[in-house]
């Protein structure tokens, strides 16, 4: 083969990789957004269920799902603690304010009543 004939044979490989690759990575953001729609639509439920786990959550700027998927919520939530900008005290009080139960809510979840 020539160099001009496997240049053309490679880049129409290119092409039709180009091609077939299109309607995957079309498929792939599609799948993206399904998948934050879906996490938005878990969180706001999740915090509907627990005001004491979305005003912890607000408090810390942690998301509720990264909390309780992870595998040491403790862990996670004295790492959340100590980035926070927010006073410990501050986020008892926004905990205590999300209403009665709220040390309950986050006891049965396995978290610390109290940040």
């Amino acid at each position: 083969m020539l160099s001009n004939d496997i240049a053309g044979a490679v880049q129409e490989k290119v092409n039709e990789y180009g091609v077939l690759n299109a309607p995957v990575e079309q498929a792939i953001r599609e799948l993206q957004f399904a998948r934050g729609m879906l996490r938005a639509r878990a969180e706001d439920e999740i915090n509907n269920l627990s005001p004491a786990l979305a005003a912890l959550s607000d408090a810390l700027g942690i998301s509720t799902l990264d909390l309780l998927t992870s595998k040491d919520r403790a862990a996670f939530l004295q790492e959340a603690v100590s980035r926070s900008q927010m006073p410990v005290e501050e986020v008892r009080r926004r905990i205590l304010e999300a209403g009665d139960g709220s040390g309950e809510q986050l006891r049965a979840l396995g978290l610390p009543e109290a940040a």
